[in-house]
């Protein structure tokens, strides 16, 4: 770790036992219902959340020359996409609702879930969407998960996308893409983490894909999910489990990485040099940090910090030497899906 990185985290978690700021960056007003976020390698914000019409879309987060910032509708939920790919094309498709969002470099990619029924718990179709947002080579690619591209593993039943809520993703080091369910503690297959691995099929709207169960278990609503390093990271229910991902990319076995309260469970999280900071569902909502650890120990709580509001997704704003930072480094961008908006907490 370099000198600035260390003295930057001195700073960082100094300060949060000394206090720090909590501040609205875009009104609850304008985007609602905002979920998972994510930071491609150039600076540049990205937020799935619903726009005032209660249409699903991924938002882009623009800083004005008064250091205002506002939000601008980037990729609209639509089961299919756009109809020839375009980021201006016409939707193509019914509606459908973001969930996860993550990004690898250039690419963002964005499952996005349409639902029916009672509260909208049966899910009929979940989408998978790429898109490339280098500026004016825009792209997306969509496609489906079922039970067609599934990898179905031995005594595994067939993919039924109503036992798959999918929200939490990552990307590893080879592109492999990671998605946690929800549901899993109800589905058949018990499919906590499934792992996609994309087959490239040059420029077509198309996105050709395939998926299996990368870690099946009982945990109770699966959501968050990070990857540093070698180690996946991801939530269930009041605690943090992660695995390895092994030189084949098979999981090892999962250990705990921080047991929580079982009285508030844990949504989302950023982690940066092993340091976690993970959104707490309680009343009123917090960001609690953890200390680093090892695989084979666990974390223990650093700090919290309380929120007016009940967080959902959290992303560290990193050092960009070549890149415009939206934000100080360190700060922490935190979005709400229960009141909407969008949160910065500066350290």
């Amino acid at each position: 770790m370099n000198n600035i990185i260390k003295l930057s985290l001195i700073l960082m978690f100094t300060g949060l036992l000394q206090g720090c700021i909590v501040s609205e960056l875009v009104s609850d007003k304008e985007i609602k219902a905002t979920e998972n976020s994510a930071f491609t390698t150039d600076g540049r914000l990205f937020v799935v959340g619903k726009n005032r019409y209660k249409e699903s879309w991924i938002f882009e987060i623009i800083k004005n020359a008064d250091g205002s910032y506002t939000h601008t509708p980037y990729v609209k939920g639509t089961v299919d996409g756009t109809a020839l790919g375009g980021i201006n094309d016409a939707p193509d498709g019914e509606e459908c609702t973001f969930t996860g969002l993550t990004a690898s470099g250039s690419l963002l990619y964005a499952t996005c879930i349409q639902t029916s029924g009672l509260l909208g718990l049966r899910t009929e179709a979940v989408s998978l969407f790429q898109v490339e947002t280098t500026l004016n080579s825009e792209r997306i690619k969509t496609g489906h998960m079922t039970d067609r591209n599934f990898i179905q593993g031995d005594a595994e039943k067939s993919f039924d996308p109503n036992w798959f809520m999918a929200n939490g993703m990552a990307v590893d080091s080879e592109g492999h893409l990671y998605i946690s369910n929800i549901k899993a503690f109800f589905a058949p297959n018990g499919d906590t983490i499934s792992q996609v691995t994309i087959t490239e099929n040059g420029d077509t709207s198309f996105l050709d894909f395939s998926h299996k169960t990368w870690i099946s278990g009982n945990e109770l609503f699966p959501n968050g999910l990070q990857i540093e390093g070698d180690t996946l990271y991801y939530t269930g229910g009041s605690n943090i489990l992660k695995a390895k991902i092994n030189p084949n990319f098979s999981a090892s076995d999962v250990n705990v990485h921080y047991n929580g309260s079982k009285l508030a469970t844990i949504d989302d999280f950023a982690i940066h040099e092993g340091y976690i900071a993970y959104s707490k569902i309680s009343v009123p909502g917090a960001v609690v940090i953890l200390t680093p650890a090892e695989f084979e120990d666990k974390a223990k709580k650093y700090s919290s910090i309380r929120m007016k509001v009940i967080p959902s997704s959290i992303v560290y704003q990193p050092n960009l030497p070549e890149g415009n930072s939206l934000f100080n480094e360190g700060n922490l961008v935190v979005t709400s899906f229960l009141s909407g908006g969008l949160y910065r907490i500066a350290l």
